[in-house]
């Protein structure tokens, strides 16, 4: 089962996914190499290089699993929760970001009422960057949305319920392209 980006345990499944890839790739170059050692009794001939074509793809499943391991999806409850109190609120969550220089993790975006909410997951992460990273992508598509950052769910859900809910189509709109947008950047 596919989990899109930036939904409840897109980082758990993209995990067992890129796992499972690289077995896979593992394996069955370690199958053709066999193979071909087998056939030719000599490691040189063209299933060695196959074997090694097939590396390259498994090198990618690598780098995913890097990036994935040390983060953590949001639980179900943590997830409802925010859910309950965002009303019609976009809500992007596992998100998972990269600049050139840092790996950067939200446990939740909220985007409702020209406003960009998020918190930051609880991991070894250069906050201030992250702030000001995350706020600079943001203002680039959407200059007029405000971005705040909170340390907790519960900081989270306190703002959402002191917001406004009187929200237009047009609006609902904005935010939905702001949250493409920002999905465009999730790893």
């Amino acid at each position: 089962m596919r989990i899109e980006k930036c939904c409840p345990g897109y980082i758990s499944n993209r995990k067992k996914i890129s796992a499972l890839w690289l077995l896979f790739y593992v394996v069955i170059a370690a199958g053709i190499f066999l193979a071909g050692y087998f056939l030719t009794h000599t490691r040189a001939n063209v299933f060695t290089v196959l074997a090694v074509l097939l590396i390259l793809p498994a090198a990618k499943r690598v780098v995913n699993l890097v990036v994935m391991l040390p983060k953590r999806s949001v639980s179900k409850e943590r997830f409802h929760a925010v859910e309950k109190e965002a009303g019609k609120a976009v809500i992007l969550t596992d998100y998972v970001f990269s600049s050139t220089e840092k790996i950067m993790h939200l446990d939740f975006v909220v985007i409702r009422d020209g406003n960009v909410m998020a918190v930051a997951a609880t991991s070894k992460q250069d906050i201030e960057y992250m702030k000001k990273y995350f706020t600079d992508c943001v203002h680039r598509a959407a200059s007029s949305y405000h971005v705040a950052f909170f340390g907790t769910d519960e900081q989270l859900i306190k703002r959402l319920a002191g917001l406004e809910g009187a929200e237009d189509e047009d609006g609902q709109k904005r935010d939905e392209k702001l949250a493409g947008h920002l999905r465009s950047f999730a790893v």
